[in-house]
């Protein structure tokens, strides 16, 4: 057991450490991965040799390490893991967000080992691991947001460039250009595919992939019942953008109403925790033995737990799908 305690020790440290570095050089680093990324786009980028020459296939690799890119290639996990990171807007392969995954929950297990004691390792592996999901979650369903305010706005003027004369093709470029991230790239990526050879079913499909909206899966499945029956695209679009319009304008009444659950379970489980500092502020004496017995310790974990879980279900009550 002392064993295993020094290992999660060490481990903890080493993933502190590295993670202050990469903040303290957080402004270097990211003007690196700028200069390259400029590079790699450069249009003479594929003229010269080494490695601006290697960017003109597409890399297809789950990670930069190579036994674990060995290791997970062409797994069904790895598959889906690339979907959900595209579909939250991440350039991290599957390897390096699952190394990540790795990392935080070992971190996890030693805080909590050293906390309140090995027994409750388990619960800070299980919350570690956790984390990385929840923030990818959370990058889902703020982009997914930002697609659903753009999308009215870039079918109203896919709409107008169809009615100029404008192919769909042609009109997708034109809205893609005009329009900012996150919806205008992939706009964008569609009109590069099927201009590469993809077929246009296929690059529709692959945008409803990356979106990943219900508004985006109609917006998609219309085009193509279009392509087959026929009919008139152009007030198809914008009927369907009318419809979205309404849709927002009815989530954004519906977020009013289910406001004050939100609030009540957002307060609610912040006074144990605000209560338990007020406390510990007025009357240390009261609060120590909680915090230096394993069994006080082990009563705090449970205890945030358990809030934790009562928030995430008054949250869920209080979320309606629409």
């Amino acid at each position: 057991m002392t064993t295993l305690v020094l290992l999660l020790v060490f481990f903890g440290t080493l993933v502190v450490v590295g993670g202050g570095l990469v903040f303290v050089n957080r402004r270097r680093l990211a003007s690196v991965a700028a200069a390259r990324n400029r590079i790699s786009d450069a249009p003479d980028a594929g003229r010269g040799t080494g490695r601006a020459a290697s960017t003109i296939l597409r890399d297809d690799r789950v990670s930069e390490i190579r036994a674990l890119n060995e290791l997970l290639s062409g797994r069904g996990l790895t598959v889906q893991l690339a979907g959900e990171l595209a579909r939250a807007g991440s350039r991290q392969r599957p390897g390096e967000f699952l190394l990540i995954t790795a990392l935080s929950g070992l971190s996890g297990m030693t805080l909590v080992s050293y906390a309140i004691g090995p027994l409750a390792a388990l619960v800070g592996l299980a919350v570690g691991m956790s984390l990385p999901w929840l923030f990818l979650r959370r990058r889902q369903r703020a982009r997914s947001e930002a697609f659903e305010r753009q999308l009215p706005d870039a079918l109203d003027l896919l709409t107008n460039s169809l009615k100029a004369g404008y192919s769909l093709q042609a009109a997708m470029e034109f809205v893609g250009r005009e329009t900012t991230a996150p919806l205008g790239p992939e706009f964008l990526r569609f009109y590069d595919e099927q201009r590469l050879g993809v077929d246009v079913r296929t690059a529709l499909l692959a945008l409803q992939d990356r979106i990943g909206t219900d508004d985006a899966r109609m917006f998609v499945t219309s085009l193509i019942l279009q392509r087959e029956t026929g009919g008139n695209l152009a007030e198809l679009l914008q009927t369907i953008g009318n419809l979205i319009r309404q849709r927002l304008q009815f989530r954004g009444q519906l977020a009013v109403l289910t406001a004050e659950p939100k609030g009540a379970a957002r307060l609610l489980s912040a006074m144990p925790l605000v209560l338990f500092v007020v406390i510990g502020f007025l009357n240390p004496a009261y609060i120590q033995p909680m915090i230096s017995s394993p069994g006080g310790r082990l009563a705090l974990g449970v205890a945030v737990l358990l809030v934790g879980l009562g928030y995430a279900i008054m949250s869920r009550i209080a979320d309606v799908e629409i």
